[in-house]
């Protein structure tokens, strides 16, 4: 909270530093404790502290709610001081800011992890195709909805296909003999018969060893 010092000055940055002193002092707000961030660098919150946001998302309200009432007793009880009126006013637009900025990173990381599980290889890029974050819904808690439908144009479009994630299909099996045609040896076929190998191909390629079986005379 020192960074509030150049924008409050010593005493009212020490009126308010002794606030939420005391607030974070009493034992009944053990779990709502306020704590500010400068977010003037740019730098909000990375992945790695993603989850702590969401974990703190909740107590973000609580705390502003709580600073924000401060900050008024501050200003009735300072009335006369016009200057200092003005300076908190800045300050309770600063506070509005840093609510704003906290609730964007989080549904910014949460729609990135939504469109990485619909295959998509580069989250960043689709927000920016798709005309930025304005143009994904969230609901109330801030979790995106309907992504799938937002995505689908785009994986339909030959155009944006590296943008997503390839199934790499397998190729057709066409047996030929015992083997296949391919030199490997049929696990089903009597004199290569290996329990072993059959169940790994059941496993691995179903048809193919739905194919090696009936080369070699055997009903799955």
């Amino acid at each position: 909270m020192e960074f509030l010092k150049d924008i409050l000055g010593e005493d009212l940055y020490k009126q308010v530093a002794d606030a939420v002193n005391a607030h974070n002092g009493k034992p009944e707000n053990k779990d709502k404790q306020v704590k500010l961030a400068d977010l003037g660098s740019g730098q909000y919150v990375d992945k790695g502290k993603y989850d702590t946001t969401v974990a703190e998302k909740e107590n973000l309200s609580g705390q502003i709610k709580t600073l924000n009432a401060t900050i008024g007793d501050l200003k009735k009880n300072n009335a006369d001081n016009e200057t200092l009126q003005t300076t908190i006013t800045d300050l309770q637009t600063k506070l509005k800011e840093q609510q704003t900025a906290n609730e964007q990173i989080s549904k910014t990381y949460a729609l990135k992890d939504s469109l990485t599980k619909q295959g998509v290889l580069d989250p960043d890029y689709l927000i920016y195709k798709a005309g930025g974050l304005d143009k994904f819904t969230f609901d109330k808690e801030g979790k995106p909805v309907g992504v799938e439908e937002v995505v689908k144009p785009y994986k339909e479009d030959k155009a944006m296909a590296h943008l997503f994630k390839q199934d790499q299909p397998k190729p057709p099996y066409h047996p030929q003999g015992g083997t296949g045609g391919t030199g490997t040896a049929n696990p089903f076929a009597k004199e290569t018969f290996n329990l072993t190998k059959q169940g790994e191909l059941l496993k691995s390629n179903p048809e193919q060893a739905k194919a090696m079986a009936a080369a070699a005379g055997v009903t799955l």
